[in-house]
């Protein structure tokens, strides 16, 4: 009976040392699977919320004089010929010219080719797919995709050109839209803090939260606008005055969906 008792016994403390393991490795998977939702949710989510942004504002896009011809002031010249000031106004398939008065006259030769360009006050949401950070005494350098979102104004050029080919068939007629706009961006984003960007000054690991600020330009191409910009982050937490990239410079590129 008392080895009896004494099996019974061990039994009982191996199922329970067996529940254990098993809640400490529940723990552990649940620990993990939360550790890839936020990488994934941090580096991913943003990139997804901008495209869905991209193709829910299409139609936005091809009615904004940004992205296309619409009604409204041009400098307007054709192939050999000076800029003048002129009055666009869209009509189906057609596109009709007006001379402004006082401005000097001009002709309009047909089928030759078409330029018009347009200046503006540009105002973008704008992300930084990544950053990348010079390296530092204690660090080497730094390809960074947190995530982050910022608001960009800035001064724009738009060019818009109607190529006329001839062709077998007939005349071919093209569109091409250019732009460039150079300005300011600031907005919000996260940052890995750990021992590693402390320069051993902590032992634990967080995404703080950042203030960015910086300069950007960027070339637009029919309804798409990417670019280059340089800024620098400020950790607004308790690890600011350690955070070894405090208001240190970085390069990144930059994606951006117009606004006005």
């Amino acid at each position: 009976m008392p080895q009896q008792d004494f099996n019974n016994d061990r039994h009982l403390t191996i199922e329970k040392e067996a529940q254990a393991l098993t809640k400490v490795y529940e723990l552990r998977a649940v620990r993990y699977l939360y550790t890839i939702a936020s990488i994934f949710t941090m580096k991913y989510i943003p990139l997804i919320i901008l495209g869905t942004l991209f193709l829910q504002s299409c139609a936005t896009l091809r009615d904004s004089p940004k992205y296309q011809l619409s009604e409204g002031y041009y400098a307007f010249r054709q192939t050999d010929s000076k800029y003048r000031k002129a009055y666009i106004k869209p009509e189906d398939d057609t596109l009709k010219i007006y001379p402004i008065s006082g401005e000097p006259s001009f002709s309009i030769v047909p089928a030759k080719d078409e330029y018009f360009r347009t200046n503006s006050f540009d105002v973008d949401v704008m992300t930084i797919l990544f950053k990348y950070r010079p390296q530092g005494l204690l660090i080497p350098r730094q390809l960074n995709t947190n995530f982050n979102g910022n608001v960009f104004m800035g001064y724009r050029v738009d060019r818009f050109k109607i190529d006329f080919e001839r062709t077998p068939a007939g005349q071919k007629k093209s569109f091409l839209h250019t732009g460039l706009t150079v300005g300011l961006f600031g907005g919000i984003g996260s940052t890995a803090v750990n021992p590693w960007t402390t320069a051993n000054q902590i032992t634990d690991e967080y995404d703080g939260v950042v203030l960015s600020r910086g300069f950007a330009a960027m070339v637009g191409l029919n309804s798409l606008t990417v670019g280059l910009g340089v800024g620098w982050d400020y950790l607004t937490d308790r690890d600011k005055n350690i955070w070894v990239y405090q208001n240190k410079p970085w390069f990144g590129l930059t994606l951006g969906l117009n606004l006005n």
